[in-house]
């Protein structure tokens, strides 16, 4: 018999195993599976063991294939490197994250620093690196970003590696140049699209009041670009939820619809940066998120089956898991997370930390070195790295007792922002209370919603 959980559904009960394979039995053949005796029914024999639920000559090899698998990640290298050329930006937002400096405090990454930071990046091992930059808003250091990619670009001939670069801007400073410059060289677009205009300028705060007009315009631009120069060379666009938007939930995917997008993540806002302070304000509990991801699915659906098709990324990621039995390596829902061992974050001053997000609470808990004094294989193997790493694997914690373990993770930085600890009672932490509600959301949907499972999987097939 291979170690399974399980998660009782209305009258059906959940298996999982640890290789992510999944099966719904009803009371009957629960029955047998726990009293061992599932020999009496051929059927349901055959059936557990395609599913891996037991194990037998003839599965035991793809089972510990498919385990494998699932944590190739561990022998891959960091891959993404988010490198901040500027924590200065031209937005006030809400929420900010980021913790960003006003445009007239000097926190700027010099040339020195950016060629150090791209040198420290190619001792990864990885074969993939995507570099992508974050701020501030980085096109105020539009000379940076381009040294950093140009000189990633000639180390590379020496490396070889599979190199993409992404750029995270608020668009409010693109113009006909720079975005030549980024189609040119094949460089990667995100911006931020928080909704309708009055929702969007209401978290992202400009002086002239133009932050939707802006972004609705580049998006535009993007979409004729690739029309004229026959390319297909979209701009991700990510969506933070406030307090505000819980009551907008149709109108933000409809607005995303008007702009032509087919993609929407619904992210809950974290306790990071400006947001800690003013979740009063902003913030919201699990169960008021969770009711509006579960009304924006519904809706999603909705259009999906009148032929507008948008999709859903924190259910695509999920998705992938259940239906298509592969591992997305999204950082967030792995075990160990991605923490220096996926993604290593550069502050402007060559600081290293173990993620973006960590380097938004700037404390030397999540620093792990500086690309002027250190190398990849000391920031790798040190005692902060390892600790980061041990404190997101969830074999050993009250995780390893949830039919949901196998699909998801712990993040290490958002417990230490809401419970002051690396370590903490994870069933109280609202990132556990909201990935539990959107399993078992997607899990019904699957099993019971042919119409639902039909568009998950026309989702996957355009994934």
């Amino acid at each position: 018999m291979n170690n399974y959980r399980v998660k009782k559904f209305n009258d059906k009960f959940l298996i999982t195993t640890d290789h992510g394979s999944w099966v719904f039995l009803n009371n009957d053949q629960f029955n047998l599976l726990t009293r061992n005796e599932i020999d009496k029914d051929v059927k349901f024999f055959e059936l557990l063991e395609e599913k891996g639920i037991i194990l037998t000559s003839k599965n035991e090899k793809r089972v510990i294939i498919s385990l494998r698998k699932k944590y190739d990640f561990l022998f891959i290298g960091t891959s993404l490197h988010i490198i901040v050329p500027t924590l200065r930006c031209n937005q006030k937002c809400t929420y900010c994250h980021a913790g960003s400096k006003s445009l007239d405090e000097y926190v700027d990454m010099d040339e020195k620093t950016a060629n150090a930071v791209v040198g420290f990046i190619f001792q990864s091992p990885s074969k993939k690196i995507a570099i992508e930059f974050q701020g501030g808003e980085p096109l105020l250091r539009f000379d940076i970003v381009k040294q950093i990619i140009e000189y990633a670009k000639k180390i590379n001939n020496k490396f070889n590696k599979d190199l993409i670069f992404i750029v995270v801007t608020n668009l409010s400073l693109m113009d006909e140049d720079k975005l030549d410059y980024f189609i040119k060289n094949n460089v990667n677009l995100c911006t931020s699209l928080d909704g309708p205009e009055y929702l969007h300028n209401k978290n992202r705060i400009t002086i002239d009041n133009q932050s939707h007009e802006l972004v609705e315009k580049w998006i535009k631009k993007m979409q004729e670009e690739n029309h004229k120069r026959k390319i297909n060379k979209k701009i991700n666009v990510l969506l933070t939820i406030t307090k505000e938007s819980l009551n907008y939930s149709k109108e933000i995917i409809n607005e995303y619809a008007r702009l032509g997008l087919n993609e929407i993540f619904l992210r809950p806002l974290n306790k990071l940066g400006k947001a800690k302070s003013v979740w009063d304000r902003l913030g919201y509990t699990p169960e008021e998120f969770i009711e509006f991801w579960k009304k924006s699915i519904d809706y999603l659906l909705e259009l999906n089956k009148k032929g507008v098709i948008i999709r859903e990324y924190s259910s695509l990621f999920i998705l992938q898991k259940l239906i298509d039995g592969i591992e997305p390596n999204y950082f967030e829902q792995r075990s160990p997370c991605g923490a220096a061992i996926g993604q290593l974050a550069y502050n402007f001053n060559g600081d290293i930390y173990t993620c973006d997000e960590a380097r938004m609470i700037d404390e030397d808990l999540f620093r792990l070195g500086n690309v002027h004094t250190d190398n990849y294989k000391n920031v790798i193997l040190s005692n902060q790295t390892c600790s980061m790493v041990a404190a997101s694997i969830n074999d050993t914690q009250i995780c390893d007792n949830c039919a949901f373990k196998p699909y998801c993770g712990i993040c290490p930085v958002c417990n230490y922002a809401e419970h002051g600890s690396i370590i903490t009672n994870i069933s109280s932490s609202a990132r556990c209370k909201i990935y539990m509600a959107q399993f078992k959301y997607l899990f019904d949907k699957i099993e019971n919603d042919s119409e639902a499972y039909n568009i998950f999987c026309k989702w996957l097939n355009q994934k």
